[in-house]
Order: structure tokens, then sequence, then C-alpha cells
């Protein structure tokens, strides 16, 4: 199995190599800063100058998110039999991602998320939630005082409404009342200083559409193709098999494979906050993933994990080296 003792431990291990090694190459840190950088990151930045607290912020929120997803999990039972595949892929997957270490914009965003989906799933054919539909609009906003970038994401949380059973006025507005909630207090804030550079960051990251960069291409990344051409198979074998499942389960991974697209969407378009969104990609990706491997055979399922685990910690070393 690819769950078993040996290979969580073998992860684990492979994981922690990755962000030693980004805290021996000083990888990421101190934050780098442009003039696309939102001022909330740019004074939270300051917290993460030194190595040894960034790597270990770092390593602690990304096992918060694959802890969350794997509960989602757990408790919407998306995938049959119980495993830990949810939670070591995405670990992996964050973990040998030389862009994302030790600690960016989406590290924080990833934890906002995955508490929107926690908190989106439970709403599944409650025309009355109001109060959680506001919790989902209030972080998703405040993911967007990072990189706003994210609010894009707001229709596809529509989307899921309706998917869910739960789109009704209260709830469309509850939602809207708490991503308006925050900016009404940024707007308090730019008010009250005189200043409209955060409204002006806002702007100028949601319009800032840029093809995907040519270096996504290079040898080093092979990581990334050995994790698109998985992510593929695991859509369309998701696609033909969700139907076999309840009609919640169904519902949940239907809204999984609706993010995977939007993210994927959203990585060609903002090529130069690519990696970025491939966090994002990653979180309804590793469920897919995980689902396809516990469908197929047992010793098909042990080949390919370690099939992804080596090509991405060797895609790891390379960038690495070259960093």
């Amino acid at each position: 199995m690819s769950d078993d003792r040996p290979s969580v431990t073998l992860t684990f291990v492979a994981c922690l190599l990755c962000w030693v090694l980004c805290y021996v190459y000083s990888t990421g840190f101190p934050p780098e800063k442009d003039e696309m950088t939102m001022p909330l990151w740019a004074l939270a930045g300051r917290f993460f100058s030194n190595g040894l607290f960034a790597c270990s912020a770092g390593l602690f929120m990304a096992t918060v998110v694959a802890y969350v997803m794997q509960r989602i999990c757990d408790m919407e039972m998306l995938i049959q039999r119980r495993t830990r595949l949810p939670f070591m892929l995405l670990l992996l997957l964050i973990s040998t991602n030389v862009g994302l270490l030790p600690v960016k914009e989406v590290t924080v965003i990833s934890v906002c998320f995955v508490f929107v989906l926690y908190e989106l799933f439970k709403t599944y054919q409650s025309p009355v939630a109001a109060g959680v539909f506001f919790n989902v609009g209030a972080l998703t906003g405040f993911a967007g005082l990072f990189m706003p970038q994210v609010l894009w994401f707001i229709p596809l949380l529509w989307m899921g409404m309706y998917r869910f059973r739960s789109l009704s006025l209260k709830n469309f507005m509850g939602l809207l009342a708490g991503v308006f909630t925050v900016y009404w207090i940024v707007s308090a804030w730019c008010l009250w200083k005189h200043d409209y550079y955060m409204f002006v960051s806002l702007y100028n990251g949601l319009t800032n559409f840029k093809i995907l960069p040519a270096e996504i291409f290079q040898y080093d990344r092979m990581g990334f193709f050995v994790f698109l051409l998985f992510f593929v198979l695991s859509f369309f074998h998701v696609r033909m098999d969700m139907y076999n499942n309840r009609v919640r389960v169904h519902r949940i991974l239907s809204f999984l494979l609706d993010m995977s697209v939007w993210s994927l969407l959203l990585v060609l378009l903002y090529g130069d906050d690519s990696e970025s969104f491939q966090m994002l990609l990653y979180l309804p990706s590793s469920v897919l993933i995980a689902y396809f491997l516990e469908n197929i055979g047992r010793r098909w399922r042990f080949v390919l994990y370690y099939l992804m685990l080596l090509s991405w910690l060797a895609s790891f070393i390379l960038r690495i080296w070259r960093f």
C-alpha cells in the first residue's frame, strides 16, 4: 500500500529534507517585495526575515492545510476507504515546490481557503446558512488582502452554493456581506490614514494578466509536468467514476473538479503568480489524485505514488541548485 507506515515515514522524511535544504540554501527569505506586493503582506513579511522562523512557520501552515484537507475527506467520506493519501500528497506537493518555500502570501491564503472549503461543504442542502456564508465571504475577503486575484474565486463559490442546493437570497447576501465587511474595515483605515494605496494595489493585482512564462517549460520543472499528468488522469477518472457515489459525495467531487479547472485557468492567466495559484490547485488535486490511486490496483498504486515522490523530489533538488 502507498499509505502504510514505511510510506508515511518516507514521505515525512522527504518533506523534511526539502525544508532543511530550503533553510540551508536560504531559499525565499527574506521575502521578496516589488511594486505588486500588497501592503498587508509587506508588513507581515517583516516577521519572516529570520530563516529558521520562516521555515518553521511555513512548515506548520503547510501541515495545517494538509491536515484540514484530510479531515474534510474523512468527514465527507470522499474516498471509500480511510486513507492518509490526501494529507501525504498535499504536504509533498507543497514541500517540493521551491517557489512556495518557506512562506509566501499564498501560504496564508491556502490556510483561509481550506477553512472556506470546510465551511462550504457543511452547507449542503442548507438554504438558511447565512452565518456560515458570512464566514466564507470574510475568509475570502481577508485572503484578497494578501493576493487580490483570489477574489476571482467568488463566482466559483456561487457555483458551489448552486451545486450544494444552498443558493438562496439570504445565503447569497451573507457571502457578499462577509466580503464587503472586510473591505469596509479597510476603507475606514484608508480614510483615517488618508492613504488609498491598498485599493490601488487591489485593482493592479486583479488586472495584472500575464501569459505563462517560458521558464515553466524548463527541464528542472519536470515535477510540475508529472503533477499535470497525474492531475489529468485523476480528473477524467473522477469525472467518470463519481456517479457511483452518494449524491452528496458526487456533488462535492464535482465542485473539486470545478475548483481545479478554475485554479488551472488562473495559473495560465497570471503567469507571474503561477506558482501561487499552483498551491491553490494542489488543494482539490490532492483529493482527486488520492481518489484515483485508491481505485486502481494495489501494485500500481505503490508504483505510481513512489514515481510521483521521486520525480517531485528530483525536481526540487534541481531547482534549488539553480535558485
